[in-house]
């Protein structure tokens, strides 16, 4: 006896009866991005969503320049500064550890600038840097 045949056969592809598209004419000289808007636009909706996530104001207001308000980049004191100095003989040569927000110390000279290699804290007190 012949084993069962697990798969179908094939069936014909049904074909619907359904007008093509209507093509798409341009111009010469139209932009083809240059399309009237096909939706209208709610005000309603639009209103009713800015109050609801908005502050409860309807009134639907201009953008205003918020750079007027820019006061330009102000220094950020750092987190925690450990005033640990190294011994020098040379007061060019001092410095202090100052732990980052990043998770890493960064040497701080005595004129204000930092070196810029990171260095880790070992649970003995010493720095080694990062790599």
């Amino acid at each position: 006896m012949a084993p069962i045949w697990p798969f179908k056969k094939k069936q014909e592809i049904l074909e619907l009866d359904e007008a093509p598209p209507a093509p798409i004419t341009y111009k010469k000289g139209e932009d083809p991005n240059a399309r009237p808007p096909s939706t209208t636009v709610d005000a309603s909706a639009y209103k009713d969503a800015l109050a609801l996530f908005g502050d409860g104001s309807s009134e639907v207001e201009a953008a205003s320049d918020q750079s007027v308000n820019y006061d330009g980049v102000t220094e950020q004191a750092p987190t925690t500064v450990e005033p640990q100095a190294e011994p020098t003989s040379n007061q060019e040569d001092s410095f202090t550890w100052v732990h980052h927000t990043d998770g890493y110390h960064y040497k701080k000279k005595a004129d204000g600038s930092f070196e810029p290699t990171p260095h880790s804290k070992n649970s003995d007190g010493s720095y080694v840097p990062y790599s």
